[in-house]
């Protein structure tokens, strides 16, 4: 008999077919990663983890490259308030605006009362500024692209990779505000952070990008889900 393909194309996945038995042994891995956690007493959900993995964490993704299969805009299947930690690093500005809330809305009800959803994503705001003002930060962002072998000709170039940079015109691009005002709407308390540092020892030292160039034009916020 031949089995059902199904074919997603988002992020790393795209133009990767696997068929519903490696899906279901993924989606299974999650379920077994999420009882663990919950057996050694914090859950810590990682989204959109790709390849890079998170000590003491579930790393999750919709790609064929993680193990454990979530897809974070659909209904998570865990128990409603059973997650302590949710992490996502540079996930949200490839989802549209709709798709980011239904993110947002899945992290909360998973979330326990208290719980903490991280967000690490590029500041539109930050990347303006630095453009606008061209002076150090843009001196070290087009240093910084060119010792990852992203040659920019002219300053302007560091707004489109923002903008356009790794498909981000597919998605939604934030600045503080705006994504402030859709953690609150979906009932978060939130708080702004410096990339790297938290109030949450959990929630230390998570973000890849910690370039100074990076850390300056990344807008790192912490949702609580309120007791």
């Amino acid at each position: 008999m031949t089995r059902s393909l199904i074919r997603r194309v988002l992020g790393g996945s795209r133009g990767r077919v696997y068929d519903a038995a490696l899906l279901s042994r993924r989606r299974h891995h999650f379920q077994s990663e999420i009882a663990r956690a919950r057996a050694e007493g914090v859950v810590r959900v990682n989204v959109g983890a790709g390849r890079r993995a998170l000590p003491g964490w579930v790393d999750t993704d919709i790609s064929w490259r993680c193990a454990a299969h979530l897809d974070a805009i659909r209904p998570w299947p865990v128990a409603p308030g059973s997650v302590d930690l949710v992490f996502a690093d540079n996930v949200i500005e490839h989802l549209t605006l709709e798709q980011g809330r239904a993110l947002l809305r899945e992290a909360f009800t998973a979330l326990a009362p208290g719980g903490v959803l991280r967000l690490a994503t590029p500041d539109v705001e930050a990347s303006a500024r630095s453009y606008l003002e061209n002076g150090e930060l843009a001196r070290q962002g087009m240093a910084r692209n060119a010792e990852l072998g992203n040659v920019l000709s002219h300053p302007v170039q560091l707004l489109s990779e923002v903008y356009v940079g790794a498909e981000h015109y597919r998605g939604f691009c934030y600045d503080h505000a705006a994504l402030a005002a859709e953690m609150r709407a979906a009932g978060f308390a939130v708080e702004r952070c410096v990339a790297g540092d938290s109030a949450h020892p959990d929630l230390r030292g998570l973000e890849h990008r910690m370039h100074p160039a990076e850390v300056a034009t990344q807008l790192c916020v912490e949702g609580t889900r309120p007791a």
